[in-house]
């Protein structure tokens, strides 16, 4: 009976062995499997690594609107694909290697803008396009009479304001006046006249009130 039980001892011992030397084996395996699979996902979700493929690529580069004024916003987005380096031309606006993302511009002028993508492998690619930029048109944003009808010899005040305007005249008579937001001027009209205000911008187009003084003698 104590040689059957010794027996049955070193076969539990020797089981328990077996079954440890499996169980580490298996944490192991599994170890190197997860430390494998957290370095691909690194890999994959690390800033500016590749994509798709390994070609850089400029998967977008647009603007909100093609033509604007001079005193407008505009919108522009771009997106890239295995870039390492984004530059954009003329440097309006700090870029980087993403997927999608927009900003503003202004512009004074017609202006070409450029977006460059340099890739991990050292190639480059490119894309352009204009903007079309107008003059903003004068505008007269307010004008008072102080008087419509007056005693020949009496004086008439008028106020007014503009915008985006170069030069401003009073006709018929051809005064020209100080082209700001806010002015008054005041003067004898000799007879009853039909007067006109006139806003001239800076690329010759105009806006324009008129208004009419009667002088009784």
């Amino acid at each position: 009976m104590k040689r059957v039980g010794v027996v049955l001892w070193v076969v539990l011992v020797v089981a328990l062995v077996r079954i440890g030397f499996i169980w580490l084996e298996r944490r192991d395996s599994d170890n190197r499997f997860t430390s494998r699979l957290f370095a691909r996902h690194h890999r994959e979700t690390a800033p500016g690594a590749p994509t798709s493929g390994t070609a850089v690529k400029i998967t977008a580069f647009y603007t909100s609107a093609w033509s604007m004024t001079d005193t407008d916003h505009n919108t522009i987005c771009y997106g890239v694909e295995n870039a390492k380096i984004v530059r954009l031309e003329p440097p309006i606006a700090n870029v980087w290697p993403t997927a999608n993302r927009c900003f503003w511009a202004e512009a004074q002028r017609d202006t070409t803008y450029r977006l460059i993508a340099e890739g991990f492998d050292g190639t480059s690619t490119s894309e352009t396009f204009t903007i079309h930029v107008t003059p903003t048109p004068p505008s007269i944003t307010f004008m008072a009479v102080s008087h419509k009808e007056i005693q020949k010899g009496d004086a008439v005040t008028v106020c007014y304001g503009v915008e985006n305007t170069k030069s401003v005249k009073l006709q018929p008579i051809n005064w020209p006046l100080p082209a700001i937001a806010k002015n008054c001027v005041r003067f004898y009209p000799p007879a009853s006249l039909n007067y006109k205000l006139i806003a001239t911008g800076a690329g010759g187009e105009v806006d324009s009130d008129r208004f009419s003084v009667k002088v009784r003698q």
